[in-house]
């Protein structure tokens, strides 16, 4: 590893540092019980609020989590900062946050921190100290060791229940870090790369919104929707209600109370067709439930 930058030369990067101050500060005011919801992913990306993908990275779960991330992004950055300059790594730690927090969104629930931009600079600094010489010896055997012992050691935490980690977000960051390497390494399939990353990006957007009731693997999925869609309902919010309840059935279209309350919602704004279809299925899923047998019985034609 080459010589870790002094903390005096904190000024020479910028961008590296900015990051990690806003992380820093955005954590802490969590932790001191400051309303940063509006920054984590969540159900509200599927309605636009494509933003989330890139501030989700800035809140951190716990002290040791922010501490390692951050000292990560001080090793990395700095060295991708001072041979590429400020823009390139901005431009660079965006592409890496929205592309490694855009398929963990799709794929599972979300989560937040830098771990995936980390991961993300580790592949890129990987293949480029063995193929550009500006980048030579950026990274030691010990450390290609660590990043790869973790990895799976996020996995086994994971299934286990111990500790869930973001570990879509890690291999997708790995992945973009790597195919970036290439790209700058390799001006003959410099296009061919790029558009792979391209791919890689819509995809993502791709599940992020229509796509994620299909790819989707958490077994937590659609809940977030089906308590904002009731508290729609309770708010008499009724047309808000539809969406977010006609969300949660796609997502879990196996839970009757999920149809029971789109019944209601659709029933309040007076489109009788979908009401009646959702309390049937309700009643279809749960048929000894009395309030979804009576709610067939008062809507359905005579």
């Amino acid at each position: 590893m080459p010589q870790t930058p002094r903390w005096t030369e904190i000024p020479k990067y910028p961008v590296t540092v900015g990051i990690g101050l806003l992380a820093a500060a955005v954590t802490f005011a969590w932790w001191g019980g400051a309303n940063i919801s509006d920054l984590f992913p969540s159900a509200e990306i599927r309605r636009g609020q494509f933003w989330r993908l890139f501030t989700s990275i800035l809140p951190h779960l716990d002290f040791l989590h922010l501490a390692f991330n951050l000292y990560w992004l001080w090793i990395f950055g700095t060295v991708v900062e001072r041979i590429f300059g400020h823009t390139k790594t901005a431009l660079l730690l965006l592409l890496f946050a929205v592309g490694s927090t855009s398929l963990d969104f799709a794929f599972d629930r979300g989560g937040v921190g830098l771990s995936g931009a980390g991961y993300a600079l580790f592949g890129l600094l990987w293949v480029l100290s063995a193929r550009d010489e500006r980048f030579r010896d950026c990274i030691d055997q010990r450390t290609v060791k660590l990043f790869v012992a973790w990895f799976f050691l996020c996995i086994i935490t994971t299934i286990s229940g111990a500790y869930p980690v973001a570990n879509v977000a890690h291999g997708t960051g790995a992945i973009l870090g790597v195919l970036t390497a290439y790209a700058l390494t390799l001006p003959k399939y410099r296009l061919q790369i790029s558009a792979l990353i391209v791919s890689i990006l819509l995809f993502g957007f791709w599940g992020d919104t229509f796509g994620r009731p299909i790819i989707n693997l958490s077994t937590k999925v659609g809940y977030e929707e089906a308590r904002w869609g009731y508290d729609a309902l309770l708010a008499g919010r009724n047309n808000e209600a539809v969406k977010w309840l006609r969300d949660s059935v796609k997502f879990r279209p196996k839970e009757p109370i999920y149809w029971y309350n789109l019944g209601i919602a659709y029933h309040r704004v007076g489109n009788m067709p979908a009401a009646i279809a959702a309390y049937k299925r309700a009643h279809e899923l749960e048929p000894a439930n009395a309030d979804y047998a009576k709610a067939v019985d008062e809507t359905s034609p005579n």
